[in-house]
């Protein structure tokens, strides 16, 4: 990464100070004051002397963190995650997380849930926000952006791709501006990974001319999530259920034991702008009391007849979508503090966002990992005879208990203590 510093008055590399931006969100601090509070910390500072490979005397103030964080590029920190990901798909780590064999013997397919994230706001200006004015004139800013993630149905996210939504001329709005950086961002997402054979998951927001021309041309599949947004498309689609070709089956939903039915229909032809694609839609109905709850689905996946296929399908693929939010909801309630403020002028607020998405990577891996059995093995050797098999996250049953064991051990115990020779960890991504 490049370093925009004097360097006559560099005292902390680059690679230390980015560390510990990282580390920060990964113990769960909501601000810079806790990094000043446990930096003189004698088993923090030698975990970090080791980790990092370097031996300053003191460990830096945060306000030295956020004086880079500030000035880098945030094309730098997106390189860095970027390749982060590359490893890990070269090297086959997630290719557990792949689906879609029970289609196509020869194909398999990575599922990327594309959503829009508003992690900041603000009544003064902020660089390289964006900026809604309410009734009685007050301006409010915002940083917003479009997040592109590797799920699966299992839980694991991994976060892939980001395009962050400007828009310092005119107001903000949603439709409009998540539609622009989606384009942009699925650009990117081709020149990048190219060669990976995709599933995108929408919301109802981008079932549109230009998302559907962009999948087309990549040769990629496509599930969206229908809703109001797109009324015209989901009133033909419910005629098409309806009708007399339409397949449906009774069954128990997986999640939560409740009875659902499911109806799918394949070649449903509906124009959008100046061009006809061809979609197929299911749609999953339960009770719920006096109420009940509907979705549907459009996707251009074909759904066999066999009952057990089409299912999998809207299991696997079409509700996997609900991930990603569930990947924001875990970075601002559960110890990355997406929304806390840790720097805002100059690129801070985009690069502190790209911080917490590495630092998302690397506690994925920390809890579906076999560390906390290596770990449990080497405190308890002579006790334990068999090392329990939970993974780590069913362990501390949330990931606020796992947040808060973590942070106890950085502060209490000296990581040069620990023997890890010989030590070889694996991930489970199925």
């Amino acid at each position: 990464m490049g370093d925009c510093r004097r360097k006559d008055r560099v005292v902390y590399k680059a690679r230390l100070i980015l560390f510990l931006a990282i580390l920060q969100r990964i113990m769960g601090h909501a601000s810079n004051r806790q990094h000043d509070q446990v930096k003189h910390e004698p088993a923090f500072a030698d975990t970090i002397r080791k980790l990092t490979k370097s031996y300053p005397e003191f460990l830096p103030h945060s306000d030295t963190i956020k004086y880079l964080v500030e000035r880098l590029k945030p094309e730098d920190l997106e390189a860095v995650r970027r390749k982060m990901v590359n490893r890990l798909l070269r090297s086959k780590r997630l290719a557990g997380m792949r689906t879609g064999a029970w289609l196509d013997r020869r194909r398999r397919y990575y599922l990327v849930a594309i959503d829009g994230v508003h992690y900041h706001s603000s009544c003064a200006p902020i660089g390289h926000s964006t900026h809604k004015t309410h009734s009685g004139g007050r301006t409010e800013y915002m940083l917003t952006a479009l997040e592109a993630s590797l799920v699966s149905p299992s839980g694991i996210r991994i976060p892939l791709m980001t395009q962050f939504i400007e828009n310092p001329d005119g107001e903000y709005d949603k439709q409009d501006c998540e539609l622009k950086a989606a384009k942009r961002l699925m650009n990117r997402l081709k020149a990048k990974f190219g060669r990976l054979r995709l599933v995108i998951l929408r919301d109802g927001l981008h079932l549109c001319e230009d998302i559907l021309k962009i999948c087309r041309q990549n040769q990629w599949q496509l599930s969206v999530t229908v809703n109001e947004k797109t009324s015209a498309f989901l009133r033909e689609a419910e005629e098409a259920l309806d009708g007399e070709a339409g397949r449906h089956f009774t069954g128990t939903d997986p999640k939560d034991g409740r009875t659902r039915r499911v109806f799918w229909r394949n070649g449903l032809k509906h124009q959008f702008g100046s061009t006809e694609f061809t979609l197929n839609v299911i749609r999953m109905t339960k009770g719920n009391g006096d109420k009940e709850d509907c979705h549907v689905y459009a996707t251009t996946i074909f759904l066999h007849n066999k009952d057990e296929e089409a299912v999998r399908v809207l299991d696997e693929i079409c509700r996997a979508r609900w991930q990603i939010e569930e990947q924001f909801k875990g970075q601002k309630h559960h110890g990355l503090e997406l929304e806390a403020a840790f720097g805002t002028r100059g690129c801070a607020g985009q690069n502190f966002y790209l911080i917490v998405q590495i630092a998302d990577i690397i506690r994925t891996f920390m809890i579906h990992s076999s560390l906390f059995r290596r770990l449990q093995q080497m405190a308890h050797s002579k006790e334990i005879t068999e090392v329990i098999q939970r993974p780590m996250l069913e362990w501390y049953e949330t990931i606020s208990n796992f947040v808060d064991r973590f942070r106890r051990a950085v502060l209490g115990c000296k990581l040069s203590e620990i023997n890890m020779d010989g030590w070889r960890l694996s991930l489970d991504t199925a």
